[in-house]
């Protein structure tokens, strides 16, 4: 299975090396879609500080099952749902949850949150850029994992890394055409 998974990182991977601007919210979105199925996720979200405001964290790119409860309306500010969430990326930490119980107690905002979507399990990777950090990537799981391994959740977060690349790469072909 890790075999497969990989196979799968390097074909994204290189699909994201060259890939030009205009086409990568389709990329990650269709990214998002094949790696939920494969390894059976319900679903995956992509959260992105703004260029023009980067202490806000704005939904920008979902994939999930249709049964899921839907997610906020618009792109919103996803600080207010995850204040605990939010406060660990910033460090640069990936959160790893295999069922809600595992938060601790000053993040029952966020547990709060993940239940009221339906989510009982999740990965939440920052989105590195140089130094900092340009957004987040989440995965999860309507039913309790019992543990993520290591080997999966190394490989989210490389998946984060080529997001976060292209996404940058896109907002910097953006400024350049802009100025």
């Amino acid at each position: 299975n890790c075999d497969r998974v990989e196979a799968l990182l390097i074909e994204l991977s290189a699909r994201f090396i060259s890939l030009a601007p205009e086409h990568v919210d389709r990329e990650i979105q269709d990214a998002q879609r094949r790696i939920c199925e494969y390894l059976g996720f319900d679903r995956s979200s992509l959260f992105q500080q703004p260029v023009e405001d980067p202490a806000a964290l704005l939904l920008t790119h979902i994939y999930q099952r249709p049964d899921m409860p839907p997610p906020p309306p618009g792109k919103p500010d996803m600080r207010p749902l995850f204040p605990w969430a939010v406060e660990q990326l910033q460090r640069g930490k990936t959160i790893v949850i295999s069922k809600l119980d595992e938060f601790p107690a000053e993040a029952a905002r966020d547990k709060e949150s993940l239940r009221r979507y339906g989510t009982n399990s999740v990965v939440v990777v920052p989105l590195p850029i140089g130094s900092g950090m340009l957004g987040a990537l989440t995965f999860a799981s309507s039913r309790e994992r019992g543990d993520w391994p290591e080997t999966i959740v190394k490989r989210l977060q490389l998946v984060a890394e080529v997001f976060a690349n292209a996404i940058a790469r896109a907002r910097s072909d953006k400024a350049l055409r802009e100025s």
